[in-house]
């Protein structure tokens, strides 16, 4: 019994760390602290410490009728708990213990060092004064000039205690408390007057504050958040963590910008065995610096209510287009150019699935649709895909069918309908293979709000005729080739036939249809257009060849290489606008792909695509990543694409993009990207910074000159700090999303 009421006495000191889910990242964790030697393996399935019998050693025992004197090196243990202590005393009647001369005790989870302990066996409390501890699950240690802990109660109580993840006596950050409570009984702990200080000199002071001491789920108060910028100002947000249920919960943010005003956001979570969403929200009633309201929300909901049925619902909403980029929200939305709304239902069968989708937009960025128009709403969309496995003779049928209801403000809408079944035999053996296709594909529409001589009921049908086959080469490495010694290298020639009749569809409006990118599966598809509202004429035969490298032991691809050419028998009629004249080139111009992977940190890939006529270069695009991890790693892109009719030669894309983050020393790390329009020799982005990572903080700064948009006349300057004290928080806000989005790769610390 010794012991075990010490067993209380620090471990909950953890839990003032940011957020009670969060887990510690192992990367650049100071060394083991000095009393990390004391630390005792856990023993597995130990009974209860009171049917453990208490052993003790020491180099003189002294028994008297009313206490026992322990001297020289004593030593206590029960089970895997350990006390040791130059003198330790006994009072029998009483049953308290006393340590005299400095003490250690030690358990799995901790170890404290101390000048004095006393221990009442049969209250089961504890004394401690002078406690140095240290916490191996966090690598953290501290200070606390007194701790009382009460076991039956589930109480600790520390006074002037100390908290950091630093080296011990070099303590470049430390939260230090007047007084902590911890109560497990609640698995909350309390501490008042808490003062962060940052090299000796205080940070900020926080009057109260409530934690998790354990890693259930707690309500309470997080850790705050706090960052600066010139447009917000001081921004300082304190969460408070809601854990309602085991399956919900809810965290509620004041928001506090100085130079904008009071936010509040919330976000809601369930999770239930067939159904999980989130529901966000925030609010500003009055931003000064946009003069009004502003506020956003985010519904996301999964759900499969029955086998092989599943729902998703998601809905995105703010109050203007410049809410996000303004307030840096921390809510999940996919991009800052539009918000989508949908919700999808879908069942699979055996052979077949089917999808019912309403589906919506709200557009943040009219520029980016300036050309196209704003995407149309599908209210409502039905899919279905049918694929049967051979039967008899051989044949496989395949079927794909769309009804459709296009919805749009000053804009021709109606409902399409497209059928597609189509019919196929495949031969495939290990040296190559022959897939023969026959198709026949109607388009109907019943439209609204159409000229008045427009035909409001257009359609088209025609049949699609394909013919895939190709073979396969292989032979053994006879010689060290990209490093592989032993493996294969494959030559696999292919041929691609496809046969669609002309059919007119000037008077078919644009819903969701554009041309499709360029690439080297562009060479095999069976129809040139994204979208059912146009359907390609052809009657062409497509060449190309691949070769690969496998290495043999891995059976990784180390390289692939792949160059094909469309060659036309007919022009081209069918165009995204009736006033596009038809294609007339005998070919599609050589396009060329290939990837290398040279080793497990290297990859090389590029594209080439020649102009069908004179063989200039229309389109190349190339890219190098060198990847060590997310501190060490290297982005080279180059992208030319001239492909793009009707555009001047500032509307085309002619860009390089350098991005790195690379170490300077054991500390210091180096960051930057470079990404530039050379068609207008126009700075789209420049950023570099700095960052100095020690074992237990990190510092980064960061300096950036951009622009919203490519045609934007003038960039924006601006200078990001962000200062990390890991296993606590971050001081700062915006700098983890702009490197993450600059530079592909890069993941921050997290604390």
């Amino acid at each position: 019994m010794l012991l075990a009421g010490t067993a209380l006495t620090l471990l909950p000191l953890a839990g003032v760390r940011a957020q009670s889910t969060d887990t510690l990242n192992p990367w650049l964790q100071c060394e083991a602290d000095e009393l990390a030697g004391d630390i005792v393996p856990a023993t597995p399935d130990l009974p209860p410490l009171d049917e453990l019998p208490i052993q003790a050693e020491a180099g003189r025992l002294d028994a008297g009728p009313t206490e026992s004197r322990l001297e020289g090196q004593a030593k206590l243990a029960r089970g895997d708990l350990r006390l040791r202590a130059e003198t330790l005393t006994l009072e029998r009647p009483a049953h308290r213990a006393r340590a005299e001369g400095g003490f250690v005790y030690s358990d799995p989870r901790q170890v404290l060092r101390g000048q004095q302990a006393e221990v009442d066996l049969n209250a089961e409390t504890g004394r401690f004064k002078e406690v140095d501890y240290y916490l191996p699950a966090r690598n953290a240690q501290g200070h606390a000039e007194e701790v009382r802990v009460d076991r039956r109660q589930r109480k600790s109580q520390l006074e002037d205690a100390t908290y950091s993840t630093c080296r011990r006596g070099r303590e470049i950050w430390e939260l230090r408390a007047r007084d902590i409570r911890l109560d497990e009984n609640t698995g909350r702990g309390s501490a008042r007057d808490l003062i962060l200080a940052f090299k000796d000199t205080p940070v900020f002071y926080f009057p109260y504050l409530s934690f998790p001491i354990t890693d259930e789920r707690q309500s309470g108060f997080l850790f705050p958040r706090q960052g600066y910028d010139s447009d917000t100002g001081l921004d300082l947000q304190a969460p408070y963590y809601w854990n309602i249920a085991p399956n919900r919960d809810m965290t509620i943010t004041p928001r506090l910008m100085s130079e904008r005003g009071l936010l509040l956001g919330v976000e809601y979570r369930f999770l239930e065995p067939w159904h999980q969403g989130r529901l966000s929200f925030e609010y500003i009633p009055d931003d000064r610096r946009y003069d009004g309201a502003r506020g956003s929300f985010n519904l996301s909901d999964r759900a499969a209510p029955w086998a092989n049925f599943y729902t998703d619902l998601r809905y995105e909403y703010v109050s203007d287009d410049d809410y996000l980029r303004d307030l840096s929200n921390t809510l999940d939305f996919l991009t800052d150019n539009y918000l989508e709304r949908h919700l999808d239902a879908r069942y699979y069968g055996e052979n077949w699935q089917a999808l019912a989708r309403v589906q919506g937009f709200q557009i943040l960025n009219p520029a980016l649709f300036s050309l196209t128009g704003n995407p149309y709403q599908r209210l409502p969309q039905l899919l279905f895909h049918g694929a049967w496995p051979p039967s008899a003779g051989g044949l496989n049928y395949q079927l794909y069918g769309e009804l459709v209801n296009f919805q749009q403000s000053d804009m021709v809408t109606g409902a399409r309908v497209d059928l597609w079944p189509t019919v196929g035999w495949t031969l495939e053996q290990p040296w190559g293979y022959l897939k023969p296709r026959a198709g026949f594909r109607y388009t109907g529409y019943q439209l609204d709000d159409t000229a008045p001589e427009a035909d409001d009921a257009p359609s088209r049908a025609a049949p699609v005729l394909s013919l895939d086959s190709g073979l396969i080469f292989e032979r053994a490495l006879q010689a060290d080739w990209l490093g592989v010694t032993a493996g294969a290298q494959t030559l696999e020639p292919r041929l691609f036939y496809l046969y669609v009749p002309y059919r007119d569809q000037d008077n078919i409006p644009l819903f969701d249809s554009a041309m499709m990118d360029h690439d080297i599966d562009w060479l095999f598809r069976t129809n040139r257009f994204v979208g059912a509202d146009r359907l390609g004429d052809a009657n062409q035969l497509t060449t190309a060849l691949t070769t690969r490298l496998i290495d043999g032991p891995s059976g990784r691809e180390r390289l692939r290489a792949s160059i094909g050419q469309i060659q036309y028998f007919e022009d081209r009629r069918v165009n995204l606008y009736p006033d596009n004249l038809p294609q007339t080139a005998a070919n599609s111009g050589l396009i060329a792909q290939g990837q290398i992977n040279l080793s497990s940190r290297w990859a090389v890939q590029g594209g080439v695509q020649l102009e069908p006529d004179s063989s200039d270069l229309l389109r190349t695009a190339f890219d190098l990543r060198y990847y060590v991890n997310p501190r060490q790693l290297v982005n080279v892109s180059y992208l030319l694409d001239r492909d793009q009719p009707g555009l001047d030669l500032d509307d085309q894309i002619h860009s390089v993009d350098v991005a790195f983050f690379w170490p300077l020393g054991a500390q210091w790390r180096a960051l930057g990207r470079w990404n530039q329009a050379l068609n207008t020799d126009r700075n789209l982005e420049t950023l570099a910074g700095l960052e100095y990572e020690d074992c237990c903080w990190a510092l980064r700064v960061v300096g950036r000159q951009y622009r919203d948009s490519p045609a934007d006349a003038d960039a924006q300057n601006a200078v990001y700090v962000e200062l990390e004290l890991k296993g606590l928080t971050r001081l700062g806000s915006g700098l983890e999303t702009l490197l993450q989005n600059a530079i592909l790769g890069y993941q921050p610390t997290r604390y």
